[in-house]
């Protein structure tokens, strides 16, 4: 009788773990070297032995990534956990474009074995998983999900059922992006029980210690990131190929001079010239979110422009358009094309559903692009921007005076000319602001974004309880939104009712899809002037990391770093500050923040001499 080979093949249960470095293309074209070091020493120090604690088993690596096998789910989501903690932490004095981020995705199910190597579709989904995954995130699905739940301090978002390639059906995905689950207890705790903590002096803080929902809250913000797919030429006109690349090169270097996109380096981008491209996948090998692709036809002396914006992580069409220009002036179809795209993208990124709501409706075409490129100057945040903003949203105004986000950035940006101390006619610039918020609100009375902006002149003013009182306002006709919390934050800073600026300022980043760098600066003023020292230093970090060339920001984390006892390092940062602006001095970087108590002024202004501000 002869023996029958068997050809079953072997099978086990497991918990897989996928991770990949973001950005690892970028990051090896900025700093090779630098990169490979830091990787391997990551790898020695913290991922291998964490892995090793956790009894986890690496089954093979790449440059980029690797896939980890584990007896058990909760043991392969604490050690995501620590490891995206950690290297949240490693990382941290790293400039955005060189810091090395994981994305990591979980998945339970029957593994094949083959070899050292594992196989089948549980695998595959960990993997799809980790493409979902942002940077510093953990992708988990529904069978991982029910059985960690109740076992972590960790807290997952629900994130829905998503469809991935290969894959028949859709995904239940849950996401961790930094949050910690919070106890009953802490849940059912009154809010005066907490007001009584600040007002005893036991905040979380004083001891140098961090508030874990706040630092969840903080390592939550990450700025979008984008890339620019090279332009399509789908004529046989070798000009349009220059004028294509042209227009992508363009577009790359003027949305990375803005606040608050990050966007892949050009040597990325052009790698997929050329290529028929997945969207998915580029953008996961690029390591961003959104893309920004399009074609050019041509026909005689006319050309067509097809430009598209899009979310890769749902696939969704934020913006498209197209347009027909002509041929005979290239250079100049070129720079007018790319303000046109430039100021589509920040507004559909950075405002998302309420840029269409502000400005979808049936208003004046001309006067809606005067009020996008209001908006746009207006988020870069320093005079020029608030110059051209007041401009562009007068402009807007004057076509279209129905136009409520024109009047409300022609209000927003005089009152921040005065704030700032960057105009020479204060008292006019005022009173012009208050004439068009009184025509505004005759209009339309339930305009929220006058009231809040209103709420604004009356601080530049100096007018505290008429702030309160329009902020609040302002705040009850809109309450889903980021901006009207973060105004109402920053009355409430003024009037030193800082346990309720608190709550305004976190929950204006919450409601933010990308947070403006400006509330960040307004929630480290509130932790400073509320004594949690260390809560402040972690949230001016933060402002830095996003508005690095923002020195009057820049000079309050040097402020923190002094109250909290640290003080080479708030020297460090004065320097620093002073490179760029020689000239900034201590009512420089308070003047944008009135605030009614001089003792609370003064209290800011001591940390900022103890630093070596210039008074």
């Amino acid at each position: 009788m002869g023996f029958v080979t068997s050809t079953r093949v072997e099978r086990r249960l497991a918990a897989i773990l996928s991770a990949d470095m973001v950005g690892y293309s970028r990051l090896m074209e900025v700093d090779e070297a630098g990169t490979i070091a830091r990787h391997a020493i990551h790898r020695s120090e913290l991922i291998d032995p964490k892995i090793a604690t956790y009894n986890g088993r690496i089954v093979k690596t790449t440059g980029d990534g690797m896939l980890v096998e584990f007896a058990s789910a909760v043991d392969a989501v604490e050690c995501a956990v620590d490891i995206q903690q950690a290297m949240s932490e490693r990382e941290v004095d790293q400039s955005e474009e060189q810091r090395i981020q994981f994305r990591i995705g979980i998945n339970v199910g029957d593994i094949v074995i083959d070899g050292a190597d594992i196989l089948g579709d549980s695998v595959n989904i960990a993997s799809r998983l980790e493409g979902l995954a942002e940077a510093g995130s953990i992708c988990i699905s529904d069978n991982v999900m029910r059985q960690v739940q109740g076992k972590l301090d960790a807290a997952f978002d629900d994130a829905g059922s998503q469809k991935v390639k290969n894959i028949t059906q859709a995904i239940h995905v849950w996401r961790w992006t930094g949050a910690v689950a919070v106890s009953d207890a802490a849940m059912s705790m009154p809010e005066s029980a907490a007001e009584d903590g600040v007002e005893n002096g036991a905040e979380i803080g004083l001891d140098g210690s961090v508030d874990l929902s706040l630092k969840a809250l903080i390592n939550s913000i990450k700025q979008p990131t984008l890339a620019v797919l090279p332009f399509l030429n789908m004529s046989r006109n070798e000009d349009l190929e220059f004028f294509c690349d042209g227009l992508t090169e363009s577009l790359i270097t003027d949305i990375s001079r803005g606040l608050r996109i990050d966007v892949a380096a050009r040597n990325s981008s052009f790698a997929f010239k050329s290529q028929s491209v997945d969207i998915r996948a580029a953008a996961a090998k690029l390591g961003v979110q959104y893309l920004i692709e399009g074609s050019v036809q041509a026909m005689g002396s006319r050309m067509r422009i097809n430009v598209q914006l899009i979310d890769s992580t749902s696939g969704d069409h934020i913006w498209a358009d197209r347009f027909d220009r002509s041929t005979d002036d290239l250079f100049a179809a070129q720079d007018e094309l790319c303000s046109k795209i430039v100021i589509e993208t920040d507004a559909g990124i950075s405002f998302g559903e309420a840029a269409r709501t502000l400005l979808g409706r049936s208003y004046s075409a001309d006067a809606i692009q005067h009020a996008r490129r209001a908006i746009h100057a207006y988020s870069q945040y320093d005079k020029q921007g608030f110059i051209k903003a007041q401009r562009e949203a007068d402009i807007a105004a004057s076509i279209d005076p129905d136009l409520i986000v024109g009047l409300t950035f022609a209000v927003a940006s005089r009152a921040q000319l005065v704030l700032h101390g960057w105009t020479s006619d204060r008292d006019a610039l005022l009173e012009n602001a208050l004439e068009i918020c009184e025509e505004a609100l005759r209009r339309h009375p339930d305009a929220a974004g006058i009231y809040s902006n209103r709420g604004m002149i009356y601080l530049a003013n100096r007018a505290f309880d008429l702030s309160i009182s329009d902020t609040e306002h302002g705040l009850e006709l809109l309450p889903g939104v980021g901006p009207t919390h973060h105004i109402h934050a920053r009355a409430l800073l003024a009037k030193g009712r800082f346990d309720e600026a608190f709550r305004a300022a976190t929950t204006a980043i919450r409601l933010q899809p990308n947070v403006f760098p400006y509330f960040v600066l307004t929630l480290g003023f509130v932790c400073l002037l509320s004594n949690r020292h260390a809560d402040a230093v972690l949230v001016l970090r933060k402002f830095r990391e996003l508005a690095p060339h923002l020195t009057h920001g820049i000079a309050m984390l040097a402020a923190a770093l002094s109250a909290n006892g640290q003080q080479d390092e708030a020297s460090n940062v004065v320097a620093a500050v002073m490179k760029i602006d020689p000239n900034l001095t201590i009512d420089d970087a308070l003047r944008p923040y009135p605030i009614q108590d001089r003792v609370h002024g003064d209290k800011l202004a001591g940390y900022l001499m103890a630093a070596g501000l210039p008074n």
